[in-house]
């Protein structure tokens, strides 16, 4: 009677060696697990070209923040500035246009001066008339010097300190002072000619 134990036995030997993977599988089992290595490594290789394009994103946004945050400091630091300038030589604009137009007045009032046409009787009068029109025009030049002065002080230099030809690198105020200072014996030497002259006429 044949041992039940040994035909189990040879039965269990059968079924291990007909589960044992043949060549052909354990060939396609390593092509299976190279490609999918493969495409592991070409994924990784993509991440890694994705990573690449979002640091250099992320490099060109802080380049932008700076960049940004720089120039629109300096646009409104600078505007700032303008516009103070701005104020400050509009209201340079308008100093000098009325100094320019109190010049033109008293220069017209000199000019149209004649001693010519005074009268040995009048000319005291005239003379005082004049004399009094003169030390008016030296009281508003000089309040205008010091006035035009004092601005360039708060507005900075005169926009003329640049004319190396026409100033000589000085400014406005100076050469203002300057050509008071120049003309003002002129005149007085003429007006004591004048003085003098009518007084020789009275005198005969």
């Amino acid at each position: 009677m044949p041992d039940p134990r040994s035909s189990r036995e040879d039965f269990l030997d059968l079924d291990e060696d007909t589960s044992a993977p043949t060549v052909e599988q354990i060939d396609d089992q390593v092509a299976h697990a190279q490609e999918k290595l493969l495409q592991l490594k070409r994924q990784a290789e993509q991440l890694e070209r994705e990573k690449q394009k979002l640091e250099e994103l992320g490099r060109r946004q802080d380049q932008f923040d700076t960049g940004r945050a720089e120039m629109v400091d300096k646009f409104t630091s600078s505007l700032v500035h303008i516009q103070r300038e701005t104020d400050q030589t509009l209201k340079r604009l308008e100093i000098l246009k009325n100094v320019q137009a109190t010049f033109t007045s008293y220069l017209h009032e000199i000019e149209a001066i004649n001693p010519k046409d005074w009268t040995p009787a009048d000319l005291n009068k005239e003379l005082s008339k004049a004399l009094g029109t003169i030390e008016d025009a030296r009281s508003v030049y000089v309040k205008a010097q010091a006035q035009v002065a004092a601005d360039e002080e708060i507005a900075g230099p005169s926009p003329f300190d640049g004319d190396s030809l026409a100033s000589g690198g000085q400014s406005f105020g100076y050469w203002l002072m300057a050509g008071f200072a120049f003309t003002l014996p002129l005149f007085a030497l003429g007006l004591l000619g004048l003085l003098l002259w009518f007084l020789q006429l009275a005198s005969t």
